[in-house]
């Protein structure tokens, strides 16, 4: 009888180990085609975005190519003290709602975009309001003052475009998001390539503007679209009561984001002030280019695992919670280190895209490659603990990053220019990752990857 159990059992193991593996591969099979889709979208998308800049660099040359980038960075430092943590707020929430409580979804989708309409509105005056000093003490250029006023229609368009999207992603519309993003991104290069041809600087600023705006008109007609299939009625009456649920969450966003936001912004200045500074910040802007690009789609990937995280931890599915976070963080791996390499090789190459002026930045784009992969271990592991309602300690993490981010700025950009600042990329954020796997080891995520639960 003994002989007999003994032959039986490891039989019946193997059923169950299989089955286990079709289970996950069932599970994630929708996340994997969804995956797919954002990865043609990112392709074209990106590459559509890097075409018109590219364009841009040779049509205002290396200096003037630098001056956009560094207005650019200035208006993402007001962009998150807009924004208010509401995209990533709304996201989290109508992925929990949608199913159970349609008439909440409405109302979070309502109230995030009233919110984010009046925040990006005062930023955007606030921006008007202090371009001269801005131009005058950060560029050490007050001419640039006329520039920064004609960018703040970016600050007000790109709040309002991050809520929709992030209404989007959290009614996981992920095809809709994906076809948006290719034709966003296939009209930004005749847009931003004419008018910088005919406007020089502030024609390119002019350009991405209205390559947002529409943007914004196309999200707003597909998230109508997507609320009425769903019937969802979005509607501000009775949006007071959801005033403490988007509170606990959006305030420690919003914090990370008004800590991360200006850090950045103040290491590109050290970066500026420098001599031939602009010059550099064109060079560190052309190879952060391709960083983004490698990033992109570990960051659509994300867009996607956030919702279904969510919604797992709602219906307390600890498998599928930690099966989708397994597949998540190895898709997302699998897709960047293999082209961080590839780029990082190639990287002369690539810069030539923008002139032969810029070929000599390709180690700042090599030590930007690299920096890619702890870039996309922050995000997603990030994405996990915020499902895990661990938003504060998200926070913390990325006030380490911050004072990283800032310390090394401060110590490598007056010694090695752009590669100083890329080598401060990649030191900050290795250092942030490393926090975040202390965390989620903490929360018995991480130790559970790849193991059976």
């Amino acid at each position: 009888m003994s002989g007999a159990t003994q032959t039986v059992a490891p039989m019946e193991a193997r059923p169950t180990r299989i089955a286990s593996l079709l289970r996950i591969w069932q599970e994630q099979r929708g996340m994997a085609t969804v995956a797919g889709w954002s990865f043609l979208a990112a392709v074209v998308a990106r590459g559509s975005n890097l075409a018109a800049l590219a364009i841009c660099a040779r049509v205002l040359g290396q200096v003037e190519f630098g001056q956009v980038a560094a207005i650019q960075s200035t208006v993402g430092m007001f962009a998150p003290l807009a924004s208010l943590g509401l995209a990533l707020t709304t996201t989290k929430f109508v992925a929990e709602f949608r199913e159970r409580a349609p008439e909440r979804a409405g109302r979070i989708i309502a109230l995030s975009l009233c919110a984010g309409a009046v925040a990006g509105s005062l930023m955007t005056a606030a921006l008007i309001a202090l371009a001269p000093v801005l131009a005058a003490k950060g560029f050490a250029n007050p001419e640039l003052k006329k520039q920064l006023v004609e960018s703040s229609g970016l600050l007000l368009l790109g709040v309002i475009e991050a809520v929709q999207t992030g209404a989007l992603t959290g009614l996981e519309a992920f095809s809709r998001i994906a076809k948006l993003s290719a034709w966003g991104g296939l009209l930004s290069i005749p847009v931003t390539a004419v008018l910088a041809a005919q406007y020089g600087t502030s024609g390119a600023i002019a350009g991405m503007t209205l390559s947002l705006l529409i943007s914004c008109v196309l999200n707003g007609c597909m998230l109508r679209a997507e609320c009425r299939r769903r019937k969802i009625h979005t509607t501000l009456t009775g949006c007071a009561s959801e005033r403490g649920v988007l509170f606990s969450f959006s305030l420690p966003a919003y914090v990370s984001g008004i800590v991360v936001a200006p850090v950045s912004w103040l290491s590109t200045i050290i970066l500026v002030q420098q001599a031939n500074g602009f010059a550099e910040m064109a060079l560190f802007s052309a190879a952060d280019r391709f960083r983004y690009i490698l990033i992109f789609i570990p960051m659509a990937v994300s867009r996607i695992a956030m919702p279904a995280l969510s919604r797992f931890r709602a219906e307390s599915n600890q498998k599928a919670y930690r099966s989708a976070f397994q597949w998540n963080l190895g898709f997302s791996l699998l897709a960047t280190v293999p082209a961080a390499i590839l780029c990082a090789l190639f990287s002369p190459r690539l810069l030539e895209m923008f002139g032969q002026s810029f070929v000599a930045g390709w180690p700042v784009l090599s030590v930007l490659a690299v920096s890619a992969v702890p870039t996309v271990l922050n995000m997603q592991l990030g994405a996990a603990l915020l499902s895990n309602d661990r938003a504060w300690a998200r926070t913390g993490v990325d006030v380490l990053l911050a004072v990283a981010f800032l310390g090394a700025s401060w110590f490598a950009v007056p010694r090695w220019n752009a590669l100083g600042l890329a080598g401060a990329f990649l030191f900050a954020y290795t250092a942030a990752s490393l926090a975040l796997w202390l965390c989620l080891r903490q929360d018995k995520i991480a130790p559970a990857v790849g193991a059976e639960a």
